[in-house]
């Protein structure tokens, strides 16, 4: 993993839990890369986040692919979905700052929910795109 993407990810953690809103959705310090066993619901993990160059080097900028899932066994997927838009509009109202790099972009790319294969945890995800360079 890049420089870039895990300033991104410190960025995107910080911003994450200082939100009131969300952590009134989900809790506070449910915010992870992986849940650990025996999680209390609902949580938000960062679900995936890959990188590549934008030119031929990583020191001429990156684009980042990341999802942010919501997991919830409430009766609805209005909980996780709820959670997981409140997620991506926190870091589209105030996006994240960076150590060491500059967020050029960031859009959310999609929004999606779906019952999980044990037929009581909602999972809700939003993929985002961002665009860092190096800061001078």
């Amino acid at each position: 993993m890049s420089h870039a993407a895990l300033a991104l990810r410190a960025g995107l953690f910080a911003r994450l839990s200082a939100d009131a809103d969300l952590t009134s959705r989900i809790g506070a310090n449910r915010i992870f890369d992986a849940a650990p066993r025996n999680q209390k619901f609902p949580f938000l993990v960062l679900a995936g986040l890959g990188s590549r160059p934008l030119l031929t080097r990583p020191d001429e900028g990156e684009a980042h692919e990341l999802v942010l899932a919501v997991f919830s066994r409430a009766a609805s997927r209005d909980e996780a979905l709820g959670a997981v838009q409140r997620a991506a509009q926190v870091l589209m109202d105030e996006p994240p700052e960076l150590t060491g790099h500059r967020l050029v972009g960031l859009q959310v790319t999609e929004i999606t929910s779906r019952l999980l294969r044990d037929g009581r945890t909602f999972r809700a995800e939003a993929s985002l795109r961002a665009v860092t360079e190096p800061q001078a």
